[in-house]
């Protein structure tokens, strides 16, 4: 068993030199990130913790969305509930001008039209494409803007990349840890083959002969 302590201001680096071991450790996170049932456990204290509502597993940097349909159904569920709280006579004010405009408008044609007269803020929001402002050219970038959408929004506070350390510089590594420790995000990274240990980062070998090495 191979247990991984996720501390304040560091990076947890595994590396899984045993192929079948990487292929099945990797699945059990990724199934596990989806919901369903597993091996991989996540303890808070003495708190089994749900993995699926804490841990965002990525295999792809590349592929990352800050408006992905996750991100904007929170957002768009927050925007709703802020409308409803504090905005909500601004709100009715909007909706019964859309349905004087829309009774005028039907009104210039001969054939029987109707409407849903009731407007719902997540379907105005829909409407005109609000969406997160991240702006990015580098995947330095868009792995920061990601992180921090991603927690502000969905809460997820640990992050497992798989063979980030083959895609950043060092200096990119420096910079995207120091984000996350200021934002007090845990990564942990997992590589096939193991890579000297850099400043932030705590190492574990799971080597072929399936020996734990703490390095």
């Amino acid at each position: 068993m191979m247990e991984i302590p996720l501390e304040e201001n560091q990076v947890s680096v595994i590396s899984i030199e045993n192929p079948a071991a990487y292929t099945c450790i990797l699945k059990e996170i990724w199934k596990q990130t989806q919901g369903d049932e597993g091996e991989v456990i996540l303890f808070d204290g003495e708190k089994c913790k749900n993995i699926a509502k804490e841990i965002e597993c990525i295999f792809n940097p590349f592929s990352l969305d800050c408006n992905n349909k996750r991100i904007l159904t929170k957002l768009y569920q927050e925007l709703k509930e802020e409308s409803d709280s504090v905005l909500l006579e601004e709100f009715m004010t909007i909706n019964s001008q859309i349905v004087k405009y829309l009774d005028k408008l039907i009104y210039q044609v001969s054939y029987p039209l109707k409407c849903n007269l009731e407007l719902d803020v997540v379907n105005l929001l829909k409407l005109y494409n609000v969406e997160v402002d991240a702006e990015d050219s580098t995947l330095l970038e868009n792995l920061v803007n990601y992180l921090r959408i991603s927690s502000q929004i969905l809460k997820t506070r640990i992050f497992i990349f798989v063979g980030l350390k083959q895609y950043l510089t060092q200096d990119e590594l420096d910079k995207l840890y120091e984000f996350a420790f200021y934002e007090k995000l845990h990564l942990v990274i997992i590589e096939a083959m193991h890579s000297p240990c850099i400043r932030g980062e705590k190492g574990w070998i799971l080597d072929k002969d399936l020996c734990i090495i703490e390095v």
